[in-house]
């Protein structure tokens, strides 16, 4: 079971992601707690990518034993990096927050790159889920 979106470049494309990938999790029988944090943490690396990164953004999700792998890529090889946010900064946070709630994260190059040559940075992320929804 499998997602694939391609995004604007424009944040206005984030809630688009959450109610494409919502449904997808929906059709996959996520449970409730785990489909909310993966729609919030994929949020956070949409946002990322069509704040800090370069079109195309494509959203990469998939189920397979109890896992919910979720993916965004863009065409910027330019690495994440994480803040440290003060206490009264408003953003810097999102990257933490994937950090603490999933069970594996990271990124990396693709060998694969865009159309006009640039490589493809992947931001990914990895959480257990429970049993499906009873139907």
């Amino acid at each position: 079971m499998q997602l694939i979106a391609e995004l604007e470049a424009d944040t206005a494309e984030v809630p688009r992601a959450r109610q494409l990938l919502g449904r997808a999790l929906q059709a996959w029988q996520l449970d409730e707690d785990a489909a909310d944090t993966t729609l919030l943490l994929a949020s956070e690396l949409v946002t990322n990518a069509v704040r800090h990164g370069r079109p195309p953004v494509h959203v990469h999700a998939e189920v397979s034993a109890g896992v919910v792998r979720v993916e965004v890529d863009d065409a910027s090889p330019s690495p994440i990096r994480p803040q440290d946010p003060d206490l009264d900064d408003l953003g810097g946070r999102g990257l933490q927050l994937v950090e603490m709630l999933s069970s594996a994260w990271g990124s990396r190059l693709h060998d694969r790159r865009h159309d006009d040559g640039r490589p493809v940075k992947c931001v990914w992320f990895e959480l257990r889920a429970s049993a499906p929804l009873a139907s």
